[in-house]
């Protein structure tokens, strides 16, 4: 006989008995020689068995970014466990988890606490245990590799002989934190926990799931924007073999497109459902219907530019200091520049994906989702379903870039697995994926300087015209909230300066990117303070610095403020480990830029080399980082260099084009990537600093882009204002 407590009930019984911690126990089994060890769960998150393992929750999303390595790395440091004895698992979505989820570069910052007191909390109660038995005073007791030592005397015991005496003793409220002096764990260099996964290929992710009776589907919806279906034709379809049904899905059933921050997001579409994804496909290509797009713009690429330069004039003003107007009259010289931007696309290598088992009593859904909350209030508002009917697991992820913090796909998966009455793995075609993706937004900025005799900038005034994220998705409040802030460099930097907003309303769908705003905003600023740099004949690097100050805190706005002695800090570095004042062969050249994104500051330098056809290649990339405590030194060097391709990728080929209310992109063919031969050497060096750890993700992301551009105008005298380059060259 086998008994084992499923994990709602054993997190309840754990967290029970006046905080005491309650042992779940597996009794053996009839065939088995030896009795599985004992578990005790010390808290949600840590469980310490009879033979020496801990086992560690990753409870956040992990979609590339390193997280289910990062999270546990903190634990464990503050846990004092031994990392070599140590397992990780993949938690399912629960709201005692807290902040589950992944976007904005914050998985790291909301948790650095929040692990190490449950990490120090469980430490204590070992403690505790252990000065009992070993009769030493508790406060000569710490922690190492799975055991309570005592320093003085060199006595000590290993965990698995303390956790049923710790299991009686409640949780402290208080803890202290180890000091950072003492780290062992955090800041090495720690293989990701599913690495030998990855390398043999047998990664489970979203796509992998099977279950009994499953039958597979996909979507073809409308390609224009806010369009419907009209009617349709599926003879042929159904000749296919392998096809099993076709119906319309219908959000009007549901109550209508549903907006807003945690919306499913639920779009109409006809669903084709086969005995595999393949056929699925297959008899989706075969559909011939008529779309309805009376509630269209319709809109085109040109247009939606043309309306963007337009709403430059009419504005309103975000941010205002000093006098911009008086800074003008009294300037020895005026620059002005012209930015844009394009939509772009995420591209995830796992395209969106869901399989759901709607059942009379539970909704049991394996997501590749970074918002489980928003899956979860999303079939409540489509369903009227009860939290506790919903189950969601969280499979790894195969890329997601921002795309999979909105479920619209998850809610396709949803309805019709209710409608067939058993499980379904919806798979959206990469066409499908690209075409109804939560686009980047296009943007168009307008750059005036005043400068003084010396060049410098004595006012600043940045306008910004687009149409709004938040008013994409249905949010309430200042549309310019999303697209220029009041915190945006150089806010607080210059006397004189003014930020505006021009909105315009469009169809094309906006969401999440990889910073997503600061991707555009960045592009702009640093672009123009090289031109700045160039217009007055001075080095870049020098004019940013002069540009900067001397190292001091500058407050922004509200409790946001940049210390500059980090900034300053990287950009002497990254000057120093590139090489920058050292001549290049013709043809030849680099280009700076630095940035605060996610409380993390960065420096980049590209270098290029453009050939006698102006192809350009991207030869190195230097960048230096100050994060605040490096986590795991393996998952952040992968966290810079993803930034950097993606950034440098999406400057270089990124476009999403609209043409009679659709994207024009469909696959990899037309929306272009890097290709591995056209990667460049990265270098990367991180500060060293005790200072708490910040955002990774994307910050390494804006300054690529300007970086770049800023390096071919040093190589060609070409100055790139549009972007994507490859369309300037």
């Amino acid at each position: 006989m086998k008994s084992t407590l499923d994990r709602r009930t054993f997190i309840k019984l754990t967290a029970s008995a006046s905080g005491a911690l309650v042992a779940g126990v597996c009794f053996q089994s009839c065939t088995t020689d030896k009795l599985p060890a004992t578990v005790y769960g010390f808290s949600p998150l840590i469980k310490i068995d009879t033979d020496g393992w801990t086992t560690l929750i990753a409870k956040n999303p992990e979609i590339g970014q390193g997280i289910k390595t990062a999270l546990p790395i903190i634990l464990a440091e503050e846990l004092g466990a031994d990392w070599e004895k140590t397992k990780v698992v993949q938690g399912d979505y629960d709201e005692i988890y807290e902040e589950q989820w992944a976007g904005g570069s914050y998985a790291i910052i909301l948790n650095w606490d929040l692990m190490r007191t449950a990490g120090a909390k469980v430490r204590q109660v070992l403690i505790e245990a252990a000065a009992k038995k070993m009769n030493h005073p508790a406060n000569e007791l710490s922690t190492r590799n799975s055991r309570v030592i005592h320093i003085k005397s060199g006595d000590s015991l290993p965990f698995e002989e303390l956790i049923t005496e710790a299991s009686k003793i409640p949780l402290p409220e208080t803890v202290e934190f180890k000091p950072i002096d003492s780290f062992e764990i955090v800041g090495k260099n720690i293989p990701q926990v599913d690495l030998d996964q990855d390398v043999r290929g047998t990664t489970k992710y979203s796509i992998d799931v099977k279950l009994p009776e499953m039958v597979y589907a996909t979507v073809l919806k409308n390609p224009v924007f806010d369009g419907g279906v009209s009617s349709w034709d599926d003879s042929i379809t159904r000749t296919v073999d392998g096809v099993l049904d076709i119906f319309e899905l219908d959000n009007k059933a549901y109550g209508g497109r549903l907006i807003g921050p945690n919306s499913p997001n639920f779009v109409n579409g006809i669903a084709v459902i086969a005995n595999s994804t393949w056929a699925a496909f297959k008899g989706a290509e075969k559909l011939n219907v008529v779309w309805d797009n009376a509630g269209s713009r319709m809109e085109s690429t040109e247009g939606i530019f043309e309306r963007f330069h337009s709403q430059l004039t009419s504005t309103s003003i975000e941010r205002k200091d000093g006098n911009v107007v008086t800074a003008k009259r009294k300037a020895a010289s005026i620059f002005e520049a012209v930015y844009e931007l394009p939509f772009l696309a995420h591209l995830t290598m796992e395209p969106m994906n869901c399989t759901v088992d709607f059942r009379a009593d539970l909704c049991e859904v394996w997501a590749p989702t970074q918002n489980p909350k928003a899956l979860q209030e999303g079939l409540i508002k489509l369903f009227g379903l009860k939290p506790e009917q919903i189950k969601i697991h969280l499979p790894r992820i195969g890329g997601a870039f921002g795309r999979r913090y909105y479920v619209d796909y998850a809610m396709d998966a949803a309805v019709l697995s209710k409608k067939m009455g058993k499980p379904v793995k919806l798979t959206w075609t990469r066409e499908e994926d690209i075409k109804h993706d939560w686009y980047r937004p296009a943007s168009v900025h307008k750059m005036t300087a005043s400068l003084n005799a010396a060049g410098m900038v004595t006012g600043w005034q940045h306008i910004l015209a687009n149409a709004s994220r938040k008013t994409s998705l249905g949010r309430e409040g200042n549309p310019a909230g999303t697209e220029i802030d009041s915190y945006e460099f150089p806010g607080g930097f210059v006397p004189n300066l003014q930020f505006e907003y021009g909105h315009v309303l469009s169809d094309v769908p906006l969401g999440q990117w990889r910073a997503v705003g600061h991707s555009a905003t960045a592009f702009a600023v640093h672009s123009f303070l090289d031109e700045l740099a160039i217009l007055n004949n001075t080095d870049p690097i020098d004019y940013f610095l002069k540009f900067l100050g001397p190292a001091r805190m500058v407050p922004v706005v509200d409790d946001y403020e940049f210390d500059l002695k980090r900034l300053i800090t990287v950009i002497e570095k990254v000057r120093q480990i590139s090489n920058w004042e050292t001549r290049l062969h013709e043809g030849q050249g680099r280009g700076f830029a630095a940035s605060k994104h996610s409380g993390s500051y960065i420096a980049e330098v590209v270098t290029v080399h453009m050939d006698k056809n102006d192809k350009v290649r991207i030869l190195r990339v230097d960048a230096v980082v100050d994060c605040g405590i490096v986590i795991n030194r393996s998952g952040a060097e992968a966290q810079v260099v993803g930034g950097i391709l993606e950034g440098l990728c999406a400057a270089l080929y990124g476009e999403i084009t609209i043409a009679d209310g659709a994207t024009v992109q469909s696959n990899f063919h037309d929306y272009r990537w890097m290709q591995l031969d056209e990667v460049p050497d990265i270098h990367i060096e991180f500060v060293k600093n005790d200072l708490p750890p910040r955002g990774l993700g994307e910050p390494p992301l804006p300054p690529a882009a300007p970086a770049l551009a800023n390096a071919i105008f040093a190589a060609t005298g070409q100055r790139i204002r549009k972007l994507p380059i490859i369309k300037q060259l």
